[in-house]
Parts: C-alpha cells; sequence; structure tokens
C-alpha cells in the first residue's frame, strides 16, 4: 500500500477536483433506479442537486424514495469513536469499520492515531510502512523514516491530514493535528445539524482547509495579539490557528476558525473583496463562530457539543460597550476585531458573540430566532453585508429598538 503521506495529497488533489470520482451518495428512486454522485445542495426543498464528477444531476424530491448520505455515515462513525474512546481493542475495528463504508481518509487517520500512540502492527500495515531492525519506518517525501525522524521532519516540512470536510495542515506534533482533525469534523457535523436546514448551506465536497501552526512565533498574525483567523477565497481559502501554552492538546479558538471557513464554504462562497480582511458581515461571522467555540469541550480528538460556556463572563464584557448596535453591525473584521489588542477589542468579540446568541434564543419575545437565520442568510449567502436597513427590514424592528432588551438579558446572564 501506498505511504499515509502519499494517500494525503492524492485525497488533496481529488479534494480541490470537487469529487470527482465521489459517487458514495446514494439516492433511490421510487421507480427502484438510484443515483450516485455527491449531494451538493442536501437542503433545497424542491429537488436535490446531484455532483457525479462533471455532470449534475437534478433529482426532484418527489421521485425520491430514500436517501444515503456520506454525512450520516460521518456522524455514526465520529459517534462510535467518541463511545469507544476508552477501549484500547475498538480502536483497530474503527478502522476496518470506516474502510468497510469507503471513509478511507477516517480509516487512515484512525490507524496513524494507532500508530503513533500504541506502535500497533497492523496500523502500520494499513499505511504501508515498513519494519527495519524491529522498528517500523514512515514514508516521507521518499525517504523511511522513524517516527522521531518523522515527527522533526514534520517541522520543516509540513504535513496535510485529508478528512472529508476538512483538512488539517501542521508543523507541529502529528498526533494533536490529528485529534485536531477529527475535533473539526465533529464541528462539521454539528454545524449541518443545527443550521443547515434553515440556512440552506451547500454540502462541503472540498474540504476547509485549516493551518494549525506550531506556535504563536510561527503565525501569521495580523495585528498586535496572534488570533487565529480565516482567509477568503479567492485570497486564501484557509484558516489560520496555532497552538499556546506548555504542551498545548488543541490549537486556539479552533472551533471558531472552523467555523469561519464554514460559513464560507457552506453559504458565502468566494467574494470580491479587495483584500484578505474585508468581509461580508464581520460582526455575523465573529458572533456566529463563537457560538460553536463555547458549545465544544471535551478531550481533544473527542469534542463534543454541550451547553454554551462562558456566558456570564462574555455578557459581562459586552455590558462595558459604549455604543449602539447600530455601530457594532458596521464594524470592520480587521479594525473592529483584530488590530488592537484592548479592552474595546475585547468588548466588540464580546457584543457580536452575545448578540447572536440572544437574537437565536427561541423564547424571545417577540420571537427573534427565525427572522434572524433569514437575516443571516440574505447577509451573508446573498451577501447583502452589513446594512442596517437590511436588518430593520427583516427583523420586522430598528435595531434601536433592540439595545435595551438586549442590555437586559446581559445583565440577567451576567449575574447568573
Amino acid at each position: 500500500m501506498r505511504g499515509w503521506r502519499s494517500i494525503a495529497a492524492a485525497a488533496a488533489v481529488a479534494a480541490v477536483a470537487c469529487a470527482q470520482d465521489d459517487m458514495r451518495d446514494v439516492v433511490h428512486l421510487k421507480n427502484g433506479k438510484e443515483v450516485r454522485g455527491r449531494i451538493a445542495q442536501p437542503f433545497t426543498p424542491g429537488e436535490l442537486l446531484v455532483v457525479q464528477g462533471g455532470k449534475r444531476v437534478r433529482v426532484p424530491r418527489a421521485d425520491i424514495a430514500t436517501v444515503e448520505p456520506v454525512s450520516d455515515t460521518i456522524r455514526e462513525f465520529l459517534d462510535r469513536r467518541h463511545r469507544l474512546a476508552g477501549n484500547p481493542r475498538a480502536q483497530w475495528i474503527l478502522v476496518e469499520w470506516a474502510t468497510a463504508r469507503s471513509l478511507v481518509n477516517f480509516a487512515h487517520l484512525q490507524a496513524m492515531q494507532l500508530a503513533l500512540e500504541s506502535d500497533d502492527e497492523r496500523a502500520h500495515s494499513h499505511l504501508g510502512h515498513r519494519q527495519r531492525n524491529k522498528q517500523w519506518l514512515w514514508e516521507h517525501d521518499g525517504k523511511w523514516l522513524t517516527k522521531e525522524q518523522l515527527l522533526t521532519a514534520i517541522v520543516r516540512d509540513q504535513v496535510v491530514l485529508p478528512g472529508e470536510r476538512f483538512r488539517v495542515r501542521s508543523d507541529g506534533d502529528l498526533g494533536a493535528a490529528i485529534a485536531a482533525l477529527f475535533d473539526l469534523e465533529q464541528l462539521g457535523v454539528w454545524w449541518f445539524d443545527t443550521f443547515g436546514a434553515d440556512l440552506q448551506f451547500q454540502e462541503i465536497l472540498a474540504p476547509v482547509e485549516v493551518f494549525a501552526h506550531r506556535d504563536a512565533t510561527s503565525f501569521p498574525k495580523w495585528g498586535f495579539r496572534p488570533l487565529p483567523y480565516y482567509v477568503p477565497d479567492p485570497h486564501g481559502d484557509v484558516a489560520h490557528t496555532f497552538y499556546a501554552g506548555a504542551g498545548p492538546l488543541r490549537p486556539r479558538l479552533l472551533f471558531y476558525v472552523g467555523s469561519q471557513g464554514l460559513l464560507y464554504r457552506t453559504m458565502i462562497g468566494s467574494v470580491t473583496t479587495r483584500d484578505e480582511r474585508d468581509r461580508v458581515c464581520p460582526w455575523l461571522e465573529v458572533g456566529l463562530p463563537m457560538l460553536a467555540e463555547q458549545t465544544f469541550a471535551g478531550d481533544p480528538g473527542h469534542a463534543v457539543a454541550g451547553d454554551v460556556r462562558n456566558q456570564d463572563l462574555q455578557a459581562l464584557q459586552a455590558l462595558s460597550r459604549d455604543y449602539q448596535l447600530q455601530q457594532l453591525l458596521h464594524l470592520p473584521m480587521y479594525g473592529g476585531f483584530y488590530l488592537m489588542d484592548d479592552t474595546p477589542t475585547a468588548t466588540n468579540w464580546s457584543a457580536a458573540t452575545m448578540f447572536a446568541q440572544y437574537l437565536l434564543r427561541p423564547d424571545n419575545v417577540p420571537n427573534t430566532r427565525a427572522a434572524f437565520l433569514s437575516y443571516v442568510r440574505q447577509s451573508l449567502g446573498e451577501k447583502r453585508g452589513d446594512s442596517s436597513s437590511l436588518f430593520d427590514a427583516v427583523m420586522g424592528r430598528r435595531i434601536e429598538d433592540f439595545d435595551e432588551p438586549f442590555r437586559r438579558w446581559l445583565e440577567k446572564v451576567a449575574t447568573k
């Protein structure tokens, strides 16, 4: 079998080609026939758009009996992996399970982790490694290296690990990079389950790349303080984060920056902005991803979504703003959220984070969630931007009318 690095490269090329040979989604028709390919638009009400290489097939929902999407298999694998995390004997079974269900990248990631952690012979064989003098050798740039030599080479050369909806590039610890990729894939499942139908997401046929830099020194920061960010197409199409502190296990703001990539890949698409720091609607592109960041917890590689964390601290910080919500809507991404390392910037982050969470609350009176999701679709999906008149029209109330009820809610959350 080919070495893991060549497999990673091949998978990356296939992803860029928009899953040209990927026929893993199956649509069963009522007439007994089936349509195979990748479902590019899984949430459109009247039909499914199936991509078959360069061919696009539209299947009316009225003709469909059942659907077997890869997304369901991804969810099941991650659920199994989480349940079996404490069972050493089950780790190889996960490799076999993923292989049998055409999750080739997941199988190789799981095998890599198993080879790194326990030197499992079956995992090494699956990855195409060679054994010499009782040591397993890993292929890297046409050379066969010991694990220690490989980990040193990655710092110099980087490594790219392909998954399904994400791929991770790293110049740091290989095991930590594998864990980060599995965490991101769990984020992808939650993202589609939580917002997919309401925001009419496109499926991700070419994975979002997240560059997990080994430390803050090697991280290409924007402003005075290193903070993770995403560069949209056509300026880069890559998210940047980094490991911080002694023995870090998970990159900084991993779920935040992964969600920024998801916003662009599932809804916004390519943009025509002046440079990589411009955004369609900055406060939304901070607020919604920060919801994801606060939702996930758990051990690296086994992230789970739960109750939103740190709401009280975020609410307290948001209460210190000295401007109206209308100004929040128009804050620039770089100048408002990244340029400075000061209290006003931290307040902007908290205000965007908490205002998005406030509008998503299902028990607001009057209800705001449905209208807010419609606003997100129009602002980001239709690229109508940060217009306050758009907000007023879609929400049915002026932005100024939200100042007082939002502040009362923040005070309540801050004192919990």
